[in-house]
């Protein structure tokens, strides 16, 4: 039953991380609630990882907006990175690369800007709306924390 619940995860998914079921079988997870918990453990983090893999799908499409190259080279850099460590087991080094996936999205939602050439030594900038933050006054007597 777990085998045949982490072959329907790996082909709904399209990811290794069912594989986690598998291996708390072989250490001698022998009753049916410890598999139980590992399968949904497993199933859990396959989801957060594919959420993961659609965030920055999204991310990127916003991104680099009406910009082919870019958004080519991006989205298969994103795709090579999630093929390289799909068959990655160990709960501690997903976690790691989950959190490195998304402080990637993160840092191309609030740090990229678009530049469009004009001219000769010209760039005109497009800045996404999510951008745009108030103007907030200079102060040249900082508060002090306490």
């Amino acid at each position: 039953m777990v085998i045949g619940c982490g072959a329907l995860v790996m082909r709904l998914l399209g990811i290794g991380q069912f594989r986690l079921c598998l291996v708390a079988e072989r250490r001698g997870s022998s009753t049916a609630p410890e598999v139980a918990a590992a399968v949904r453990s497993a199933m859990s983090q396959a989801v957060k990882v594919l959420q993961l893999f659609k965030t920055l799908h999204r991310t990127r499409q916003q991104v680099f907006k009406n910009d082919a190259r870019a958004l080519e080279a991006a989205r298969i850099k994103i795709n090579e990175e999630f093929k390289n460590n799909k068959s990655e087991t160990s709960p501690k080094k997903i976690e790691e690369l989950m959190k490195i996936g998304s402080d990637v999205e993160l840092l191309l939602r609030t740090s990229v800007v678009q530049g469009i050439h004009t001219g000769h030594n010209i760039l005109k900038l497009v800045p996404r709306k999510d951008l745009l933050i108030e103007n907030v006054p200079y102060c040249d007597t900082p508060t002090q924390k306490q």
